[in-house]
């Protein structure tokens, strides 16, 4: 019995010796890359007028309603990769004649512009765009501002007006 165990050890030993010295080992590299494209997405937004009137001097009866322009400012949230560069466009609304971009309430019409600044001097539209280079950052926002003439306040008639227009954001991928 001494003998078939001390077989068996030596045996055993040996499969363990064998292999060890049979093993090998090989090495490769992992290659790892990624492609970063640009990507913009552009968020809705809410351009509110709010309650308009005349422009009437109280007391004194007298309206000069021409000289009483109506402005409103809202934003639209924007992202981009880091370093994207887009343009930021205005279709007609939904309610256009022409370029005219015009809010309706029933029959009644009632004419307003998109503006790129706050000085109202750049219409917002296909042609006149908002440049806007991405950060990568979280989501961003971008003012749009707008205005109704104090002429066009002063042939509406009551009611609430709306239309919808549809924002572009263009970029390269």
């Amino acid at each position: 019995m001494k003998k078939i165990m001390t077989k068996n050890i030596i045996v055993a030993g040996s499969m363990l010796l064998a292999g060890g010295v049979w093993a090998a080992t090989d090495t490769a590299n992992l290659a790892v890359g990624a492609t970063v494209v640009n990507v913009c997405a552009i968020g809705p937004g809410t351009l509110a007028f709010g309650s308009l009137g005349l422009g009437v001097n109280a007391g004194a009866g007298t309206a000069n309603p021409a000289n009483h322009d109506a402005d409103s400012g809202s934003t639209i949230s924007i992202v981009c990769t880091n370093g994207a560069s887009a343009a930021i466009t205005a279709g007609p609304g939904a309610n256009a004649v022409g370029s005219v971009r015009n809010m309706i309430s029933g029959a009644s019409v009632l004419a307003y512009e998109l503006y790129t600044d706050t000085g109202r001097a750049t219409v917002l539209n296909a042609t006149n765009s908002i440049a806007y280079t991405g950060t990568g950052a979280a989501t961003t926002t971008q003012a749009i501002y707008g205005r109704i003439t104090g002429a066009q306040l002063a042939a509406a008639k009551k009611g609430s007006y709306t239309d919808t227009v549809a924002m572009t954001i263009t970029y390269t991928p």
